[in-house]
């Protein structure tokens, strides 16, 4: 079994999120391309670890074939927006089952059974967030 290992980054201070190109784990930091309107050309910048919130591809897709991320927040018709995280070695959810039962499985099993759609992100709609407490 092979997953294509891919990377995304949440930039803290420009609040947007950009696709990882390259990792430098001497001088902890990422690289990605930023189109440049002045020379009409893409350049490779840099960031460093502290400004970023990474997050690691799922090697699952949505119900769309979007491709899911950790931190991307899903939904189905019976529970919405469901943060997918990592934990213990794989990617898992957390939902309320009922008012009192909170269920926590792996995301390649939650979306066996329900067929999900990527809402969102926790980063860029905290929005959807509270619509669960």
């Amino acid at each position: 079994m092979s997953r294509e290992i891919k990377f995304r980054a949440w930039l803290k201070e420009e609040k947007e999120m950009v696709k990882v190109e390259t990792m430098d784990f001497t001088d902890k930091s990422i690289q990605y391309l930023e189109k440049s309107e002045i020379i009409n050309a893409y350049l490779l910048r840099r960031v460093s670890f502290d400004d970023i919130e990474l997050m690691q591809h799922t090697g699952l897709n949505d119900k769309n074939g979007n491709k899911i991320y950790e931190n991307d927040l899903i939904s189905c018709n019976k529970y919405k927006n469901i943060i997918v995280f990592f934990k213990d070695g794989c990617f898992k959810v957390k939902y309320r089952k009922t008012p009192t039962t909170l269920i926590t499985c792996s995301l390649d099993l939650f979306l066996e059974k329900y067929k999900c759609g990527i809402v969102g992100n926790i980063y860029k709609n905290k929005n959807l967030l509270e619509e669960n407490k």
